[in-house]
């Protein structure tokens, strides 16, 4: 009898404990048609995956440690949605994944630690720049309106990354990071620095992100950006507003010295959000390089997890700029293109 309670007794230890532990399966399928024009070879028609936010599929778990701290992690792979052509990827054929940000195992993968401290988490991830830009932006930094075609998106993901987040405090939470370059005999080349300052509570979001990624020689800056803006949510429209000054050596050549102004609308309309945006881009260097982005799209959800969406942007480049109407996972290949797809997350 006494075994068999002592067994028991295990059992349900090992219950709690495991109880205690969760891993969630989950990701996205984005597929649209997208038509790019204004390209000195012609009109691109396509159908695209990841118009929206790539597709993925991503596990992530955490595990309960005691008091208060939880370990976790993430990892999230891309795929290809709209063709089974396998691509090479470390000399074998991966069928039906893409290349970029859709690559194999390409997009996130991180272990965190979090507790009365803060958070504390280390791999692949988004770089603080990037998560304050897509916070900011009504089109959530994909679909053709996207503000990273102009804006810098400040290394969206970064490889051997570290970040900390303070916990939060009124609204507000700092954040810092470090992502190595890991160059033997020079630790300083290709390194990224940045921190963050936001506060978010109610309909209100503001942030401040600061990147600054180091020449290839580990010598000075290629590039450093200082971002600030913000959300406000008046119920009948969300405002939505930033300004990103952006100086740098990132050749040796031309200095870097740029300001990107953005202001943007979400508007309830029909039981779905209208979105959108102008952004100027200012180049204040020698070559001159402006552009001006207008950008617009609606967004409708079918269900809780599955939405059908268009949208549309056109770039007039100056001076010889160059800037394409791109998506999430694509650079564009025109000053203009047209969006009209479904996405499906689960």
């Amino acid at each position: 009898m006494q075994k068999t309670l002592i067994a028991l007794a295990l059992l349900a230890a090992c219950g709690a404990a495991s109880a205690q532990s969760t891993v969630t399966i989950y990701g996205k399928i984005d597929l649209g048609l997208v038509v790019d024009s204004g390209a000195a070879a012609g009109k691109s028609v396509r159908l695209s995956s990841g118009v929206s936010g790539g597709s993925r599929l991503g596990f992530k778990g955490t595990d309960d440690l005691g008091g208060g701290y939880q370990a976790a992690f993430q990892i999230e792979t891309g795929f290809c949605a709209d063709s089974a052509a396998p691509v090479v990827s470390g000399g074998a054929s991966v069928p039906n994944f893409c290349t970029g940000s859709n690559s194999f195992m390409g997009r996130q993968a991180h272990g965190d630690l979090t507790g009365a401290f803060g958070a504390l988490s280390a791999g692949r991830q988004y770089s603080l720049g990037y998560l304050n830009l897509t916070t900011i932006d009504p089109f959530g930094t994909g679909y053709a309106g996207q503000v990273n075609n102009i804006v810098d998106a400040s290394g969206v993901r970064l490889n051997n990354s570290v970040h900390y987040t303070t916990p939060a405090f009124a609204g507000f939470t700092a954040s810092g990071e470090v992502a190595l370059g890991e160059t033997t005999g020079n630790w300083k080349a290709g390194r990224v620095l940045g921190g963050a300052l936001n506060y978010a509570t109610g309909p209100a979001y503001a942030g401040f992100s600061y990147y600054d990624l180091a020449n290839p020689n580990g010598v000075g800056s290629a590039r450093k950006d200082y971002l600030l803006g913000g959300s406000y949510d008046f119920g009948v429209v969300k405002a939505h507003a930033l300004v990103e000054k952006s100086d740098g050596d990132p050749t040796g050549a031309i200095k870097l010295d740029t300001l990107d102004l953005m202001a943007g609308v979400t508007v309830p309309v029909a039981g779905g959000s209208v979105l959108a945006s102008f952004i100027r881009h200012d180049d204040r260097g020698t070559l001159n390089h402006d552009a001006n982005q207008l950008g617009a799209g609606y967004n409708y959800p079918l269900s809780k997890r599955t939405s059908v969406y268009t949208a549309w942007a056109r770039i007039v480049n100056k001076n010889g700029a160059t800037f394409h109407v791109g998506n999430a996972t694509e650079t564009g290949v025109g000053n203009k293109a047209f969006n009209l797809g479904v996405v499906h997350n689960f």
